[in-house]
């Protein structure tokens, strides 16, 4: 079984600034990370793997710096590792992303399944799954917050609302995980040396060949989200007198 997992290096939260020309993430300044929640995408390929006796490739797409991500893909246990770059990529947005990613795999071979986690820190849009589906006309299952491996098929259950969905799919298909999924292994030593050996294909769009590459959506502006008003102590004796006066204040303001 061919298995894919797509990590993403994003800047530490913490260290963020926006560039006020561009409005976009100042990644020069901030320290870069592993997408938290790819993390435990990786596990659910390699716990795959070992059932199906099948093999995991990492993929990334970025600059050089985002093959320390892959390294430590490989580290904790991946086979293969590739990383699409090419300069006409930055600044892509989801869509223009999701088809780089599409050409990339679609070079690579066919997967049985791909794996990716369900949010990434700096973009917070939780749109690659799905539109990476749509563009390889296979099964999507979004999400996810625990998995189980059968024969033909992964069945998922997620959170909705104050309860849970339970939904499967044959392969191939993608799934996106939550962090709640799975506990990620920790890297050997022996992992970590041996990633550091290893080679990393690299894929440009001299080899992809992809035409269209300006994206459809930008960012206006940016703006910091308004305060909310500081509520109110309702003072009084008694209970009964507490409830008559929030009870005044809710009908003055005609919300009852």
């Amino acid at each position: 079984m061919n298995i894919l997992v797509l990590l993403k290096q994003v800047p530490n939260v913490s260290e963020i600034s926006i560039d006020p020309q561009t409005l976009a993430i100042d990644r020069s300044r901030a320290g870069q990370v592993l997408n938290p929640e790819d993390l435990h995408a990786l596990e659910a390929g390699l716990t795959l793997a070992a059932e199906k006796q099948g093999s995991v490739t990492v993929l990334s797409m970025g600059p050089e710096g985002c093959e320390a991500v892959l390294r430590e893909g490989l580290g904790m246990g991946a086979n293969n590792a590739v990383r699409i770059t090419d300069d006409s990529f930055v600044g892509s947005d989801t869509l223009i992303t999701a088809d780089v990613l599409k050409a990339g795999i679609n070079h690579l071979g066919n997967f049985d399944a791909i794996f990716c986690g369900a949010n990434s820190i700096d973009g917070n849009t939780s749109q690659i799954a799905g539109k990476l589906g749509a563009m390889l006309n296979i099964a999507t299952l979004t999400n996810a917050s625990s998995i189980e491996f059968k024969e033909n098929e992964i069945e998922i259950s997620r959170k909705a609302g104050t309860g849970y969905e339970k939904l499967s799919a044959s392969f191939p298909l993608i799934c996106s995980v939550t962090s709640d999924v799975n506990t990620p292994r920790s890297v050997s030593m022996k992992g970590r040396m041996a990633a550091k050996k290893a080679e990393i294909q690299v894929i440009d769009n001299t080899i992809l060949g992809i035409k269209d590459l300006k994206s459809p959506s930008k960012v206006d502006s940016l703006f910091a989200p308004e305060k909310l008003k500081v509520g109110s102590f309702v003072d009084g004796a008694t209970t009964v007198e507490k409830v008559d006066k929030l009870i005044s204040i809710l009908s003055d303001a005609q919300a009852i």
